[in-house]
């Protein structure tokens, strides 16, 4: 019995795979960009505001893209299943901060500085995330960008008071080449697309 169970549960998933798809309207994404905004052009003087507003327009805007691109389907728990299970290709932690990363990387950011944080590194609860602080500032002062927590609409907090404890970690040079790849691929693809 457990087995036609966990079938019926499996084909639900597919059949409603499309409708749980994450869903933010205009106007709560633009509280959010604003919200945002002003948390990054608060983190220093040095924070250009044009910059930051553009920073948290990708951030907000981009993971709910990826969200519709990917099928994701929230709680993100069961989208990882979804994918360990090969029905959905895309959508775990650290695929999240890469998309992001990327997306940040075509815009050229000269007052704020991109980091990866991890939580719980080396374990099986290993989560990224994209962490922003002025230039020079530490890792612990920044706001990190999790748009892996809820399927695709962001989750941003400092990273002192966020839920997970985040600690920076250095790319290694040919995985961060790997992101400059696909910044400039994203660069192209909005270019033709205009």
């Amino acid at each position: 019995m457990p087995r036609f169970f966990s079938a019926l549960f499996g084909l639900l998933l597919l059949l409603t795979n499309g409708c749980l798809t994450v869903r933010v309207p205009e106007a709560k994404q633009q509280t959010e960009i604003a919200a945002l905004t002003e948390k990054l052009a608060s983190l220093s003087a040095q924070v250009n505001p044009d910059e930051a507003q553009r920073a948290a327009d990708a951030a907000v805007r981009y993971p709910l893209q990826l969200a519709r691109e990917w099928h994701a389907t929230p709680p993100a728990v069961i989208n990882n299943v979804l994918i360990n299970s090969g029905i959905h290709s895309r959508g775990l932690c650290f695929q999240w901060a890469d998309d992001l990363t990327a997306k940040l990387m075509t815009l050229h950011l000269q007052t704020l500085e991109l980091h990866r944080g991890v939580a719980h590194l080396g374990t099986k609860h290993e989560h990224s995330s994209v962490v922003l602080t002025a230039p020079g500032q530490p890792f612990n002062e920044g706001i990190a960008l999790d748009a892996w927590r809820h399927c695709g609409r962001l989750n941003w907090s400092p990273v002192l008071t966020d839920k997970y404890p985040w600690k920076e970690v250095e790319l290694i040079p040919s995985y961060r080449e790997e992101l400059r790849a696909a910044a400039e691929k994203l660069e192209v693809h909005s270019s033709s697309a205009r």
